[in-house]
């Protein structure tokens, strides 16, 4: 069992992975919810289903998934998480635009361990990227899949009554990208989580840094929602605002 000093310093390590300088590649941020950011009922659950839409005014993206946990979600054991996303970059030239669609899906088997209110889950598996460019770069050539490896791991952390922090990172062999997102929560009208993000995501083509606030946990009949909004900056120079609306289900 971890100690409570143990539980600090892997989640503050975690959150502080995100004031580095931030790798990043398109609004299409890996962003699958820790589990823990629904409540959950009293029978056990088995599936948690997610789902959301993220835009900025240089792209968008889709994306959505499944965690799965045959002893249940809030059972330490063997889980398995699936992620896919679709989404579009645009790049603009003087008079001239470029477009870029990107598909992503990841298949990962995990591990959840937890003690008390912290749980660390931990993924490794297939990871499947096709990018597709616009007509308008022949020279880019066709569209090719590319399938590589994926590893990424979640923390989630009630240090005290009201409040949270989690963290979540991911990297890909394929054009070597990763992510990394950080958030605290505070409990408002004990209904759901308010509070600060930040997130940084790269590879080899682009950089990316973002730092907004969040609501997360919004339920409305048996789903919950979330949304976040605020500055987004990548290595082209570019900024302006991203929003991030997402749902979630369990079964």
């Amino acid at each position: 069992m971890r100690s409570g000093g143990l539980r600090a310093c892997c989640v503050v390590a975690a959150v502080m992975t995100c004031g580095g300088r931030a790798l990043a590649q398109s609004p299409d941020v890996e962003t699958a919810p820790p589990v823990n950011e629904l409540s959950g009922g009293s029978k056990p659950e088995h599936f948690l289903f997610y789902s959301g839409f993220d835009i900025w005014r240089f792209g968008l993206a889709g994306f959505g998934g499944f965690y799965a946990a045959p002893a249940g979600l809030d059972k330490d054991g063997f889980m398995v998480r699936l992620f896919a996303s679709g989404g579009r970059e645009r790049y603009d030239a003087g008079a001239k635009r470029f477009n870029t669609d990107i598909l992503r899906a990841s298949l990962l088997p995990g591990w959840r361990v937890s003690d008390g209110s912290f749980e660390f889950k931990v993924f490794a598996g297939l990871d499947l990227e096709d990018r597709i460019p616009a007509p308008s770069l022949p020279a880019a050539g066709a569209s090719r899949v590319h399938i590589g490896a994926r590893v990424a791991a979640e923390t989630w952390w009630e240090p005290m009554s009201g409040t949270m922090l989690t963290s979540s990172l991911s990297a890909t062999t394929n054009f070597r990208g990763w992510s990394v997102r950080g958030a605290a929560g505070w409990r408002a009208f004990d209904q759901f989580w308010a509070g600060p993000e930040i997130l940084a995501s790269g590879d080899v083509f682009s950089r990316q840094f973002r730092i907004g606030a969040h609501l997360t946990g919004i339920k409305l009949a048996t789903f919950e929602w979330s949304a976040a909004a605020g500055f987004v900056q990548d290595s082209f120079g570019r900024n302006g605002v991203y929003g991030r609306i997402g749902l979630l289900a369990r079964q």
